[in-house]
């Protein structure tokens, strides 16, 4: 496949004598590590470099705060709003917008208030927050009602941090005017009850919008560009509506350059669809972006959940945008718009919107959660510089790496790309280890094609691959290699149960979808054992109860994961019982202590389990002590996920000097 098969993707935009070489954007979206009081470090730089190196027609960086009187200071923001920045703040900045620039690449911000939903905590000043209207927030928080002089105070602040990114270098600013935060409060029936001229109606709403794009265009002229970023809906009762933004957009498109249409608010990211999940359709907002396309005359930017350049070229070539923005898919795979170019879209990883995106707790005085920070794809992310300066090998090695699945493949392609001469054995028939049954379930289409890719990566890198091939010592005496990488993966646990050889693991299930009654019990309430209970229940129709032992479902799952599944779980007519003990599976069906320590029966005509995996200890065992560089990675270590696979599979690989 060439670039050809992606015409409109690839066709260059021109707007005010600034070329965009293609369709595609890099949207701000926050990662970790890559600002220090205010300016950008060694590893920001190198970040944003490397999706500008990566193909990308822009790259804008993630929002930074337009004043600290009213609005709080993110960490991870750059400070652009002081007058009075010192040499090497301005240095780093510039630096950074050299960076983008250099690879062909438009130099973008994101400028941002949050208005009502700041914190005291963060205020400089520890001011009430400012909105539209005064209310009292849930969190008995004061929020006061913005006056014009407040109104003034902040516009001026947007024009004077704009002034100040174009001498930086940057070639245009996104104003975020949606996500719940300030602007769109204005905008919002939610949040605007006000009785002036700026309450009301949509032409009334939209004057402080108008008065902040106004004060830039004056300040920076017209050869630097104003991105507006809009929620085409809230998607929430009594929120903004589509026909809202359509109204706003019409209005608004007289003094910015381009409107991006994204969906919801932040703090129901998921429920809103700000942040789309695995359940939710690729290109989730280009309905909403296509109606506010059919209204304006200047481009529209589209973005929410695409991670395929077939997505991306559709979108364009169907005239519903103009371009398109990635998200958290620029983390899972930089070279995106790379490989499409040259014709690897097959080795591109795709995002499989396990919410990477946002590292940083919500509130004053939450913990960060660590385990959110990473790509659970690409190893790289946010820690480029950092791998980019590890030790290259000091020789050509020979390579083996038992077990092809993820970890393994990762672990495999990335010693080829270093250099060495690497064979990989797999047991089964074909690669992906426990990945098979994506082949199934369509909530898993994305994870199905990061196999996929790793797979063709794999033979792009000229990886020896031995299928069918059960690895014995006397074998690896045989091949004597310099190093081994064991990756054999875990077994599903079967619990110490009375008659659980009546019931089935979760996954067996999927090679037989007629073994699933129309009841059935899951025995197993974590991830595995409520992802796959949903796709029991809505594609093949089954009533679906959870038995789970701890004191809640799906809790080693991620906050946001949890927020789009259990809702759908409900929605589907799924039902759980929590802190219990299950005793003895029968034929008719499973008894069970409950919370209260009550017998209980569940009738089923189906018994199944996902209880976890324990690793494959005993073919570990025996591949010990042959060859001294032995190392041992992903679920043959410990039975965990994706994300810790194939980082401990990379991880091996680099190592081997």
């Amino acid at each position: 496949m060439t670039y050809h098969a992606y015409p409109h993707m690839f066709s260059s935009y021109t707007i005010k004598g600034l070329t965009f070489k293609n369709r595609v954007f890099a949207s701000p979206i926050t990662t970790n590590r890559i600002v220090d009081h205010g300016y950008p470090t060694p590893e920001g730089i190198d970040a944003f470099e490397t999706k500008a190196r990566g193909g990308f027609a822009q790259v804008t960086l993630t929002e930074s705060f337009v004043d600290n009187e009213y609005a709080a200071r993110h960490e991870h923001g750059l400070n652009v709003h002081e007058k009075n920045m010192t040499t090497y703040h301005m240095e780093s900045i510039m630096t950074l917008t050299e960076g983008i620039k250099a690879h062909g690449a438009v130099a973008s911000i994101q400028l941002n208030h949050i208005g009502a939903i700041n914190h005291p905590d963060t205020i400089i000043n520890h001011n009430n927050p400012i909105g539209p209207s005064a209310f009292v927030r849930e969190d008995g928080i004061q929020v006061d009602e913005m006056t014009e002089e407040m109104m003034e105070h902040v516009a001026d602040n947007y024009a004077e941090t704009s002034w100040n990114c174009k001498a930086l270098g940057f070639n245009m600013v996104m104003l975020h005017g949606g996500h719940g935060w300030l602007l769109s409060q204005f905008l919002s029936p939610r949040m605007n009850h006000r009785t002036d001229e700026y309450g009301g109606s949509m032409e009334n709403r939209a004057r402080f919008p108008i008065m902040v794009c106004k004060k830039i265009r004056e300040l920076c002229g017209d050869d630097f560009l104003i991105e507006y970023r809009v929620s085409g809906s809230e998607r929430m009762e009594g929120g903004m509506t589509l026909d809202d933004c359509i109204e706003f957009c019409r209005i608004i498109q007289d003094y910015v350059d381009m409107i991006h249409v994204t969906s919801g608010i932040y703090h129901s990211h998921v429920e809103t669809k700000a942040f789309s999940s695995m359940f939710d359709e690729h290109g989730c907002n280009l309905d909403l972006a296509a109606a506010v396309k059919a209204a304006v005359r200047v481009p529209v930017v589209a973005v929410g959940g695409f991670n395929d350049p077939q997505q991306v070229e559709d979108a364009i070539a169907s005239g519903k945008c103009d371009f398109v923005a990635l998200g958290r898919q620029q983390f899972a795979d930089p070279e995106f718009c790379n490989k499409a170019l040259t014709g690897r879209a097959d080795q591109i990883a795709p995002c499989l919107r396990c919410s990477c995106f946002n590292p940083l707790a919500s509130n004053p005085g939450e913990r960060p959660i660590p385990e959110l920070w990473h790509c659970a794809v690409n190893p790289w992310a946010s820690r480029e510089l950092r791998w980019r300066q590890a030790p290259l090998p000091k020789g050509k090695r020979k390579v083996v790496v038992v077990g092809g699945g993820v970890s393994g493949m990762y672990a495999a392609l990335t010693a080829a790309e270093r250099g060495h001469d690497v064979t990989l054995f797999e047991k089964e028939d074909r690669l992906g280890g426990q990945l098979w049954f994506t082949d199934v379930d369509t909530h898993k289409e994305s994870l199905k094609r990061y196999r996929d890719s790793l797979i063709a990566r794999c033979e792009y890198v000229g990886v020896n691959i031995m299928l069918n091939t059960c690895v014995t010592p006397e074998l690896m005496k045989t091949m004597n290699p310099d190093a081994v990488i064991c990756a054999v993966g875990a077994n599903p646990f079967a619990p110490p149960i009375k008659g659980i050889e009546k019931a089935t693991h979760a996954v067996e299930i999927y090679k037989d979808l007629s073994r699933l009654g129309k009841k059935a019990v899951l025995i197993g309430g974590g991830a595995i054992g409520c992802e796959t209970g949903f796709f029991f229940a809505e594609q093949c129709g089954s009533q679906v109860h959870i038995l789970e032992m701890r004191d809640d479902v799906c809790k080693d799952s991620n906050d946001s994961q949890r927020r789009a599944l259990i809702p759908r779980m409900k929605k589907i007519g799924m039902t759980w019982d929590c802190s219990v003990s299950v005793t003895e599976i029968t034929d008719k069906g499973v008894i069970f202590i409950d919370k209260d320590g009550i017998e209980q029966f569940a009738e089923a005509d189906s018994v199944i389990y996902a209880c976890g995996s324990r690793s494959n200890d005993d073919a570990v065992n025996s591949l010990k002590g042959i060859i001294p560089w032995f190392i041992v990675t992903g679920d043959a270590q410990k039975a965990r996920t994706v994300k810790q696979a194939t980082y401990e599979g990379f991880c091996a690989a680099m190592d081997i000097l």
